[in-house]
């Protein structure tokens, strides 16, 4: 599966000592450190529900954007959106685009980082800032959120 910004072979949930990758349905460009969620990839229950459960909101809105889902070729759409914590404040928005045909999403490298700055050598160690983002991920797909 090719990167939907710079059309790089992504590292896919499948590949060898990733499981928390597989467990999400986590796909990974080594390049510009983005990531694509899948719900039809994610293995866990919690992570495949909860991607459906935010499907929603793209397959009836949002602006379209031009970026090309790679699971299905769809145009993407983008929506912002907040993550509650567990002490009730609120994340930073960040912008998501998602698949209006299909369960996927993607975040850029910087909307991640947003949340939780990369380390000090994240560029000459993108599995490890991949796998750091992998973790941000896991969390947030147990936090509330809302979409706008």
């Amino acid at each position: 599966m090719l990167c939907p910004r710079d059309r790089t072979e992504m590292i896919g949930p499948d590949s060898p000592g990733l499981s928390l990758f597989s467990e999400n349905g986590i796909h990974n460009c080594g390049k510009c450190q983005g990531m694509l969620l899948s719900a039809e990839a994610a293995k866990s229950s919690i992570a495949r529900d909860n991607l459906e459960n935010m499907h929603a909101s793209f397959a009836s809105s949002g602006e379209e954007v031009s970026l090309c889902c790679p699971s299905c070729d769809t145009m993407m759409r983008a929506r912002t959106i907040v993550f509650t914590r567990n002490d009730g404040a609120e994340t930073d928005p960040i912008e998501l685009d998602g698949c209006p045909s299909c369960s996927s999403f993607w975040f850029d490298s910087g909307e991640l980082q947003k949340l939780a700055p990369p380390f000090e050598n994240a560029d000459k160690e993108p599995e490890r800032e991949a796998r750091a983002l992998g973790i941000l991920i896991q969390m947030l797909l147990l936090l509330p959120y809302r979409i706008s």
